[in-house]
């Protein structure tokens, strides 16, 4: 990667030759009269030239986002941004400080990121562009909703429903109402939430956005489950499941599952728990995630610690315990310690 920011550099070093030069010469430069200047043709090379460049530095910047090199990136999708503005491509401009954006939120600087989505949304209102509108007022909520923001969250979502409801988006609308839907939920309100989010997934399903479709009936059921609404918070998990495996999201997957087994579970039907859980299994234990091997491992301690196989339920806590602390993750240690010496005095019985 230090070849490619050495190759910034220096591409960065040739555009501004031009300006220095020219303030050099500057008594050659006021003896052109305004009109003359404005009547010099445009270069079309040299606008190609310049266009490639922003485009390699956007493209460069998602090539170091990949790498975990957000700093650098954003670097580079500033530097894009920059000549895009020179050139007057205000929807490139506006993609790069998309890019920008999310690489804030990954290095949790979310007064930044907010900073950048604004810019977004400023340069999306001029174009007349509503569908980057209603996606940028819900980044811009979601992010505000991170921070706890609640009532900035929700004005966001209601921005981006009305821009959507304007111009009739189905997608934008079951975007934004999934939103407001989480708002709902974390101000209790499960009933308005419930309602948010099915006439979300309504819209979601006509806008064939399949993605979206699922994680908005993973939020349901979860509305469901709180509410008590048993059955119906299975039908919901089960789609969401099931429009993941179509798609190979493996979040979506394993937030149905979990949804599942705890149902399952409470009802003391193991054979669906252990059903879900092998799926959890094939989906966490030679993955990449050591947070979701850990929730799998304690899943499946509880399993065998509730069917009487306490031997298996003690080996999962202790290899779950392992990745805990591996992790730093206090509470998940205290609470595998304790389930490991219950086990321990119930096995010396």
């Amino acid at each position: 990667m230090i070849g490619w920011q050495t190759g910034i550099n220096a591409i960065a070093l040739g555009l501004a030759a031009p300006a220095v030069l020219g303030l050099a010469s500057g008594g050659a430069v006021m003896a052109a009269s305004l009109e003359e200047q404005l009547r010099q043709p445009v270069n079309p090379a040299a606008l190609n030239q310049q266009r490639d460049i922003a485009d390699q530095l956007l493209r460069l910047g998602r090539q170091q986002a990949a790498a975990g090199q957000y700093e650098i990136a954003i670097r580079s999708w500033h530097r894009a941004a920059d000549l895009y503005y020179d050139l007057g491509d205000r929807p490139a401009m506006g993609s790069a400080y998309e890019n920008i954006a999310a690489a804030y939120v990954q290095l949790g600087n979310y007064a930044e990121a907010e900073t950048a989505i604004r810019r977004q949304l400023a340069i999306a209102r001029d174009n007349g562009d509503f569908e980057t509108q209603i996606f940028a007022w819900n980044n811009l909520g979601a992010l505000q909703l991170q921070r706890g923001e609640l009532i900035s969250a929700l004005n966001a979502f209601e921005e981006g429903l009305a821009v959507a409801q304007s111009v009739g988006s189905e997608a934008g609308m079951g975007l934004s109402l999934s939103n407001l839907g989480l708002i709902a939920n974390a101000q209790g309100r499960l009933e308005a939430a419930i309602d948010y989010y099915e006439a979300a997934g309504n819209y979601r399903a006509r806008a064939g956005d399949a993605l979206g479709q699922a994680n908005t009936n993973n939020n349901l059921g979860d509305a469901y489950l709180a509410a008590g609404l048993t059955n119906r918070a299975l039908g919901a998990y089960r789609l969401a499941l099931t429009l993941g495996r179509e798609l190979s999201s493996q979040p979506t997957q394993l937030q149905a599952i979990d949804g599942l087994i705890a149902i399952y579970r409470d009802r003391s039907d193991w054979n669906q728990v252990r059903r879900y859980l092998d799926s959890r299994i094939a989906l966490t234990l030679d993955g990449v995630s050591p947070w979701q091997r850990l929730l799998t491992l304690r899943h499946l301690g509880q399993y065998y610690e509730a069917t009487g196989e306490l031997v298996s339920a003690q080996s999962a806590y202790q290899q779950a315990l392992a990745i805990a602390q591996s992790l730093s993750q206090k509470p998940l240690e205290g609470e595998l310690t304790n389930r490991l010496l219950y086990l321990s005095r119930a096995l010396a019985d």
